[in-house]
């Protein structure tokens, strides 16, 4: 049996930047910086070649956290949204993607919180697969589009948590007096296949 090859990180960095170029790939900053990292790296400057990658990763982190903009919906018949605020969160929560967007109709209220690539996903996600520890802290779990949600709060302050493919955790919290209904009806409404 052959023993398969490990291959050296230079090589894998190497290979990122030849796919990337083999694509045709117009020349961007992401790109740019991937050429410049590898460069560093093939003189011996390790901390610039570092850098430059943690650069390119940084670009990149911007980019996904522009692009799961798309996945909130739009407010519901008579509500009002705010603007989606979305950050590649870097060190916050241990890293990956926050964005949030709040509807408004009178004086209800939803917020809806999404965290992305985010390491603290896998301690959620052992709660999640637990029913027992979900009914121990008073939740309930329910089906939303199909997937897993915890139902948490009560009907004053009613509040949702679903995971997706375990790198996505969306919370919908309802402001007092808005109903379990509104808040579920945002869930439906989320644009999970845009993720």
């Amino acid at each position: 049996m052959q023993t398969p090859t490990i291959r050296p990180p230079h090589a894998i960095i190497v290979g990122i930047a030849l796919a990337l170029a083999a694509g045709n790939l117009q020349a961007d900053e992401v790109t740019d910086a991937i050429d410049e990292g590898v460069s560093a790296y093939k003189s011996g400057d390790l901390s610039e070649a570092a850098n430059q990658l943690n650069y390119a990763a940084g670009l990149i982190g911007q980019q996904k956290a522009e692009a799961v903009k798309a996945v909130f919906p739009d407010a519901l018949s008579g509500w009002e949204a705010s603007e989606i605020e979305s950050e590649s969160a870097g060190g916050m929560m241990g890293g990956g993607i926050s964005a949030n967007r709040e509807y408004a109709k009178g004086d209800a209220e939803v917020t809806i919180e999404l965290v992305m690539d985010s390491p603290m996903l896998q301690s959620m996600m052992g709660m999640i697969n637990n029913p027992s520890i979900i009914t121990m802290n008073g939740g309930k779990l329910i089906k939303i589009q199909g997937q897993k949600a915890i139902y948490n709060g009560d009907e004053d302050r009613p509040e949702l948590t679903l995971i997706i493919n375990n790198n996505a955790m969306f919370t919908l919290k309802a402001g007092r007096g808005t109903a379990l209904d509104d808040l579920k009806a945002y869930a439906e409404a989320l644009k999970l296949d845009k993720l």
